[in-house]
Order: structure tokens, then C-alpha cells, then sequence
């Protein structure tokens, strides 16, 4: 018998989501946006190289994201995320009229729905007990 997928894998996952969202964009200035079109320093190459990977870890993530979700799963979750920004909205705890706010509510929106494609998997046998491809080989 296999044992349950640990929780911490999940965490990870998330984390790295989160990591490399909030790396490619975030309104502090420390983020590759910031480095490589709003920054006079030189190293074009080192930046096209940088950018190529993020760009291919973020296609990789929605990718994952799309291909285990589908749309059964995909929109019910976009759905719970909006209507939770818009509950954290009406409680005061978000405003979206300030931009700081509003790009950090995207932000962490972006890393739910990643975060919750990429370890789908994990959640699905831990729910289930269903396997996946990954455990059968």
C-alpha cells in the first residue's frame, strides 16, 4: 500500500509557487520587472536568460495548473477566490480602491490557483485515495 502524500509537499509547492510569482512582480521594486525593465544596469543576456526561465517555470506551472484542474475544477476555483476577495473586501480586511492592496490580493490570488493546480494531485489521493500516474510506475 502507498502512504498518503504528506502535507509538506503541498507546502512546498506552494512555496515555490509563491516564490517565483511574487519573484517575476511585486510592488517592493525587488522583483525580476523591476531588475530587468525599470534598472539602467547592464548584463542584457543575463536578463533575457533570467526571464526565459521564469518564463518557462510559469508556463510549466499553469500548464500543470490547466491539465489538472480542466474546467470541472478550474472555474468553481476561480469563482471561490473571487467571491473570497470580494468577502475579505466587504469586511474591511482588503481595500482594492489602494494599488499596493490590490496587487498583492492578484498576487496571492495567482499563487491559490497555481499552487492549488501544481499540488492537485497531492490533494486528490489524500481526499480520495486516488493514484496517480507518478505512483503506479
Amino acid at each position: 500500500m502507498y502512504p498518503l502524500a504528506p502535507p509538506i509537499g503541498i507546502l512546498v509547492r506552494m512555496l515555490a509557487v509563491a516564490l517565483l510569482v511574487s519573484g517575476t512582480y511585486n510592488p517592493t521594486g525587488y522583483s525580476y520587472y523591476h531588475w530587468a525593465f525599470r534598472s539602467e544596469a547592464g548584463h542584457p543576456a543575463v536578463k533575457t536568460v533570467v526571464g526565459l526561465l521564469i518564463a518557462t517555470a510559469l508556463i510549466f506551472c499553469v500548464y500543470a495548473s490547466i491539465r489538472s484542474l480542466r474546467l470541472l475544477l478550474g472555474i468553481p476555483l476561480v469563482l471561490v477566490i473571487g467571491t473570497g476577495i470580494w468577502l475579505l473586501s466587504d469586511w474591511g480586511m482588503v481595500d482594492l480602491s489602494d494599488g499596493l492592496q490590490r496587487t498583492l490580493t492578484c498576487e496571492a490570488a495567482i499563487v491559490v490557483f497555481l499552487g492549488t493546480g501544481v499540488s492537485f494531485s497531492l490533494i486528490r489521493y489524500r481526499l480520495s485515495g486516488q493514484l496517480d500516474s507518478r505512483t503506479l510506475t
